[in-house]
């Protein structure tokens, strides 16, 4: 297997609100290393024009990055984005996701708090399945459940899993270990001194732990 085969990458998600100078903040978290996604979730609130988001969604898939758009087909097929997070499996129904899909969306799906439900789930051909909740306060350390599902799902199934990690340094490695393919990370970043920095730093602790993992199999 390849090194990338063992690689977690970041899954990054923006503030609820976003502050007046995202574009450039934005613009720096894109040249700092590796990004897999970028999720546009915003407070259900937010008062955000179709030309506000545009740029970010140029600014990202100009590097490659591909853009979701949190619980909005409209919004996501106005900005041209790459795809769709639905909060939850009754959010869409079978018909629409099969045609977001035929037309080339990703669509991924959260709000999977059990077993039973994540294989019901992974059944429906989501291209990946989210573990967390991106409406609740990010704490330090991962959200229990987050993890036990995360990491059981990492291990067994072959759909994609995205884990919403703790803020913690801990928290973050715990789920990079456990082998799942992307972890969401919002506030470690977003709040950092240095996102630029910050973002570095987790990729260089994701190609360490990819390193480790490559060399147990060995």
């Amino acid at each position: 297997m390849a090194f990338q085969d063992f690689r977690t990458r970041l899954f990054l998600i923006t503030p609820r609100a976003l502050p007046e100078n995202f574009a450039e903040s934005f613009a720096g978290a894109l040249s700092s290393g590796d990004i897999g996604c970028v999720l546009i979730d915003l407070e259900p609130e937010a008062i955000v024009q179709t030309d506000d988001l545009a740029p970010l969604v140029k600014a990202a898939q100009d590097k490659d990055v591909a853009v979701l758009v949190a619980g909005d087909t409209q919004l996501a097929g106005r900005l041209s984005a790459d795809g769709v997070h639905v909060p939850s499996p009754k959010s869409l129904d079978r018909d629409d996701q099969d045609r977001l899909q035929k037309g080339g969306m990703i669509i991924g799906c959260a709000g999977i708090n059990s077993r039973h439900l994540a294989l019901e789930t992974g059944e429906r051909g989501f291209d990946y399945l989210f573990f967390g909740r991106t409406d609740r306060t990010q704490e330090t350390d991962n959200h229990p459940k987050t993890e036990t599902l995360s990491l059981w799902w990492a291990q067994m199934m072959a759909v994609p899993c995205v884990a919403f990690s703790g803020t913690s340094d801990e928290a973050f490695q715990t789920l990079a270990r456990g082998g799942v393919e992307f972890i969401a990370v919002r506030n470690e970043v977003w709040g950092a001194d240095d996102l630029t920095a910050k973002i570095a730093e987790l990729n260089t602790t994701l190609d360490t732990i990819a390193r480790q993992r490559m060399a147990e199999v060995a």
